[in-house]
Order: C-alpha cells, then sequence, then structure tokens
C-alpha cells in the first residue's frame, strides 16, 4: 500500500528537530510534522531571516493545528555553531525524539570553517557532530516507559546521487581541502555517499535492541528544491545535461518528495509500508531497499570512514 502524507501519525508529547528547516524538504517535514501535535519542533537553519520567513509561512499554512516551533540557529559548515545548536537543545530538552537531518549543499567551492570540503563538510561532518552530541540524550529519550524500540529515529537524507562518488569513494588525505581537482559532481557524490555510510554505521555501533535508536537513510528522489541554486549561474555545458538529464526531466514536488524521510522518520505500526524502516537500511522512495550503488553496500568503507570520523569529531565531543 503507497505511503501517504495522511498515514504520518499523531505525535503526542515528541521533541523533533530538522536541519534545513527553512527551506525545500525541510520546511514540509516542519510543516507535515507540526500538524501531527508534537511538543515542539526545531527548526534549525543557517539563516534567520530565512528561517523566520519559513516559520511565518508554516504557521500561516498550518493554522490552529500547529504545534510550537523554534527556531535553532545551526550553521553546519562551523563545528562551534554545531556544538552551541546541541547545547541549546540539551539544556532546554529532557527528550529528543526525532532528528532529521536534512540540511546539505550542492554545487559549492571552498571549505567549511574547519578546513573540510565544503558539501562534505556541511552534509557530512557538521551532521555527525551534530547528531553524536544530541545522541547520548536520544538514548535517554529511546528508555523512557511508553516508547517502543526503534520509536526514537534519526533520519539522514543522502541522495540517488551517491552514484556520482569516485570507485576509491573517500580521499581521506584530501578532504581537509577544497578537493579542487576532483570534479563537483563527484565531489557531492562523496558527501551522499557518507551520509548513507554512516547511518549505517551509526546502526551498527549503536544497536537498536540495546540503545533503542533507530537510524536511517534515505533518497528522497528527484525533488523540486532550492538545493542547486548554487548552479543557476553555471553554463549550461553538454555533458551535465547528459549525465544528470534524466533525473532533472522527472522531478516531483516538494509534497510527494517529502514522503520518504517522513515515512522513515514516524511509521512503525501496520503493514507494508505502515510498518516503518529498520535500522541501517537505505531506503529509495517510498521505503523501497536494496536499491542503490554496489559501493553503498561496502562495510569496509563504511567502517573506514566511521573511524575517520571519529578522529576528526573525538576533541570536539571531550569538550
Amino acid at each position: 500500500m503507497p505511503f501517504k502524507l495522511s498515514d504520518i501519525p499523531v505525535l503526542t508529547d515528541k521533541i523533533i528537530l530538522v536541519t534545513g528547516g527553512n527551506e525545500g524538504l525541510g520546511k514540509e517535514s516542519v510543516f507535515q510534522l507540526a500538524t501531527r501535535s508534537p511538543a515542539k519542533i526545531y527548526l534549525a537553519a543557517r539563516n534567520p531571516s530565512k528561517a523566520e520567513a519559513a516559520l511565518s509561512e508554516i504557521k500561516e499554512r498550518a493554522g490552529d493545528n500547529c504545534a510550537p516551533i523554534q527556531i535553532l540557529n545551526l550553521d553546519l559548515s562551523s563545528f562551534d555553531s554545531v556544538k552551541k545548536a546541541a547545547a541549546e537543545v540539551i539544556a532546554n530538552e529532557s527528550r529528543l525524539d526525532l532528528l532529521i537531518a536534512n540540511a546539505g549543499v550542492m554545487g559549492a567551492d571552498g571549505v567549511t570553517k574547519e578546513g573540510y570540503e565544503i558539501q562534505f563538510g556541511v552534509n557530512h561532518m557538521g551532521h555527525a557532530l551534530l547528531i553524536r552530541s544530541l545522541l547520548p540524550l536520544m538514548q535517554e529519550t529511546a528508555k523512557r516507559e511508553g516508547i517502543a524500540v526503534g520509536e526514537t529515529r534519526c533520519v539522514i537524507l543522502s541522495s540517488g546521487a551517491e552514484a556520482f562518488a569516485p570507485a576509491s569513494i573517500y580521499p581521506f588525505e584530501g578532504l581537509k581541502g577544497d578537493l579542487a581537482s576532483t570534479g563537483m559532481w563527484a565531489r557531492y557524490g562523496i558527501s551522499k555517499m557518507a551520509n548513507l555510510h554512516y547511518a549505517s554505521q551509526l546502526a551498527k555501533r549503536y544497536p537498536e535492541a540495546e540503545t533503542g535508536v533507530r537510524f536511517v537513510s534515505i533518497h528522497p528522489g528527484a525533488v523540486v528544491t532550492n538545493l542547486g541554486d548554487t548552479l543557476n549561474n553555471w553554463p549550461k555545458i553538454e555533458w551535465l545535461i547528459k549525465k544528470v538529464g534524466a533525473t532533472l526531466f522527472m522531478l516531483k514536488p516538494v509534497e510527494h518528495g517529502v514522503r520518504n524521510q517522513l515515512w522513515a522518520a514516524t511509521c512503525s505500526d501496520g503493514s507494508g509500508l505502515k510498518k516503518g524502516p529498520e535500522s541501517g537500511v537505505y531506503y529509495h522512495p517510498v521505503g523501497i531497499a536494496g536499491k542503490g550503488t554496489k559501493m553503498a553496500y561496502d562495510e569496509g568503507k563504511a567502517s573506514e570512514l566511521w573511524e575517520w570520523t571519529e578522529k576528526e569529531l573525538q576533541p570536539y565531543l571531550e569538550v
């Protein structure tokens, strides 16, 4: 049975955090979740004015059914900002039920404040630090009476663009740098491969049966969002059209594209797609496992990414 937005259950008492909640899939996720009676939603965003505009739009759309929504300043290109945002949530909440790592950049050049290639740094490293910083709170949430195993969840948005990653996948020696010698699409593919590999490793290192927390990665499909705004001024070169043209002609509206992440974040009862996802699995829309490249299921590369990421994050996790 196909998953519909009306299948999203009531989310009474839940605390939710959505990164990139000011635009595209993130904004639509906040809107849909806000009408299911959660206790609070953190709309995490880098740009305060865009966050305020999104909040106004969401409240207008949701009307009297809108749950409390709080803007959380979060710049995933800065570890200091990530740590500050996580500390704010921890200081103000006794629980965190859902974390949707939705934010991302595509087509950008340069490095983050810590010197990581910008797409890898924002899409993977910033989210990795946020998740690891908030994971203790999520584990405590999962232990609460009346919370089923796997009901507390972290959903990480990957992409079918993981197919653009190079065969070696992770050029660790160059990830702290701009990777200027590597093409933009390959760099984006690396970041998206990292998203799904990291989710699978989180599930492995923090088993749902022991922690109660479920980790899922998803491909939202080809969706009309602002993610590629940085590409607007690029010349329409022939190779780019050939490489992604088929996908671009099948773009779906945000209201359709958001279904996979909302299914992964909320559904657990019933059968079929209403049963919900399994921890550590990568899903194409909606709820389809087993797709993606062979590299997506390379446990060795996923483990290498985990170990490298842990070493990079350790100084910030110890503070």
